[in-house]
């Protein structure tokens, strides 16, 4: 295997020995190839193909990095141009270390679209942010070639070294999330939660969002359920030097990816709809027995009643002011002891005022349940239904319900 001590750059260069492969970015709301990112590879004087990783690494050990992204990115834009019947969108990755090099308002990259008579709408430059030291560079760069019209990925988002600072300083028309949050995201919580923050950001700032290094079924069916635009990786194609290959892989994974996406979507409904009755049947049949009883003994019938229920994790009752006036009352599979101190159940007296589940009752909704989240008593997901009740007396209370995710 060729290794960046044995590559002879300066032939590359000189030969523009540059191959590019096309990997394609699908919607399947739309069962269509949007975009086109250019992945490149070297070839040596026996026409070997050579990996990215050891062909930068030797760039940037002679100093040829500037030298050879450019290359890269004319090789790309040529074989973009070639591809007949073409309104995808072309991915160009900027090594983003020439930034630190000086090469801002070079004009090189628009001159060449120019030059080759493409428009810079239809040309997204890939950003790693993480990798620039000088941010006033990237800034400036940036803001020149969307000014030219060219759009802004940024790249690797979700990677250990990447800020969640540089969305609010990009500003990117489209972020791509890493295959670190990816891989395995259909069974890992923390990686869901993590995943619906970065399309919260995204919706709220107009950003598009594409799920990266998509491996396998699962993986690319939850990141559409949690809400990324387009899908890119292996499981929809592979990188290819043929373009027409690639759009006819895609087009059957996109098939049955489309009719997978959909069935889950509705079977989700359906299930959120049918635990929504079960929640609210469980709400409903506990304030029959709560309404008929005093409040000092609220507290002793959530004892009782605690013991036979499995899918709830706690209950407490509130007052209409929003004060908690019994303790909060664990069901028997809770496991709240072997959770750290920062997750503690909260005690009668607490205030609750500012819970949405205590809000949405106080503005005149007679139940309310929320999203999943994890729970600040036990560190464990859950989700809360509240419903307002009278007792005998005509006095108004609001009993919680932390159920089991």
């Amino acid at each position: 295997m060729l290794t960046s001590e044995n590559i002879n750059l300066e032939w590359i260069l000189k030969h523009r020995a540059i191959q590019t492969y096309f990997q394609p970015i699908v919607s399947i709301r739309q069962q269509a190839v949007i975009g086109l990112e250019a992945l490149s590879r070297g070839l040596n004087a026996n026409n070997d193909l050579i990996l990215p990783q050891p062909l930068f690494a030797a760039a940037a050990a002679k100093g040829k990095s500037v030298e050879l992204d450019r290359l890269c990115r004319e090789k790309a834009l040529e074989n973009y141009k070639r591809i007949p019947d073409n309104d995808s969108f072309l991915f160009l990755n900027l090594t983003t270390s020439i930034l630190d090099e000086g090469v801002v308002g070079s004009g090189h990259l628009i001159t060449a679209v120019n030059q080759l008579g493409l428009k810079p709408s239809s040309i997204v430059i890939e950003v790693i942010e993480s990798k620039v030291r000088n941010i006033e560079n990237l800034t400036k760069f940036i803001k020149l070639y969307k000014q030219y019209g060219f759009l802004i990925a940024l790249d690797d988002v979700g990677t250990d070294s990447s800020n969640m600072d540089r969305i609010l300083q990009v500003h990117p028309d489209i972020i791509k999330i890493d295959r670190v949050l990816i891989c395995d995201i259909n069974t890992d919580y923390y990686k869901q939660e993590l995943f619906k923050a970065l399309v919260f950001v995204a919706k709220k700032t107009g950003a598009l969002i594409i799920a990266e290094g998509v491996e396998t079924h699962s993986e690319a069916t939850t990141s559409l359920e949690l809400g990324a635009d387009f899908l890119q990786g292996y499981y929809t194609a592979y990188p290819a030097p043929f373009p027409k290959h690639i759009n006819s892989v895609s087009a059957k994974t996109m098939r049955l990816l489309s009719s997978a996406f959909r069935s889950s979507i509705v079977e989700n409904i359906r299930n959120m709809s049918l635990k929504r009755k079960f929640y609210e049947k469980i709400l409903e049949g506990l304030i029959e027995k709560l309404a008929c009883i005093c409040p000092e003994h609220f507290e002793m019938k959530l004892n009782e009643i605690a013991k036979d229920q499995t899918s709830v994790q706690c209950y407490y009752i509130l007052d209409i002011t929003g004060i908690q006036i019994t303790e909060t009352v664990k069901a028997y599979l809770d496991n709240t002891e072997n959770c750290h101190g920062m997750f503690r159940p909260d005690c009668k007296g607490s205030d609750q005022s500012l819970k949405d589940y205590y809000l949405y009752i106080h503005s005149g909704f007679e139940r309310y349940i929320s999203e999943p989240y994890i729970s600040l008593a036990n560190g464990q997901p859950c989700l809360t239904g509240s419903i307002l009740f009278q007792t005998y007396s005509g006095n108004p209370y609001i009993l919680c319900i932390d159920f089991t995710c």
